[in-house]
């Protein structure tokens, strides 16, 4: 197995990064809205679009995958959910600043981040 370029691996890194960071956030702020009985304040990464990102994370998994040639259903498990849980969670965070942010940000964010795992051979 021939190890990543750097060019893709700091991509990579740096989605993760941002995906952590946001998923961390909404937890936090789940965990503030559920101390005040928020009902709408806490975060349900099976919500509205669900379905959309998951399959825009799958289509971009199995693009980048099925062009390197490093396609696995091990990887494609990894690499497409946890883009998808890492965009239900951006989205949540962003759209409590931002409600009018368009709906095509949370796929596009799930679609790079599933590309970019599938590119990686694993």
């Amino acid at each position: 197995m021939s190890s990543p370029s750097p060019a893709l691996v700091v991509p990579v890194v740096l989605w993760t990064a941002i995906a952590g960071a946001a998923l961390i956030t909404t937890i936090v702020l789940s965990v503030r809205a559920g101390r005040r009985q928020a009902p709408s304040g806490s975060w349900n990464p099976y919500g509205p679009g669900f379905l959309f990102v998951a399959a825009a994370a799958a289509v971009g998994y199995a693009v980048a995958a099925v062009v390197t040639g490093c396609f696995s259903w091990a990887g494609a498990a990894f690499g497409i959910l946890w883009p998808v849980m890492a965009a239900s969670a951006l989205d949540f965070t962003a759209r409590r600043r931002a409600p009018s942010r368009p709906r095509w940000a949370g796929p596009l964010f799930a679609a790079a981040g599933a590309a970019l795992y599938g590119s990686l051979p694993l």
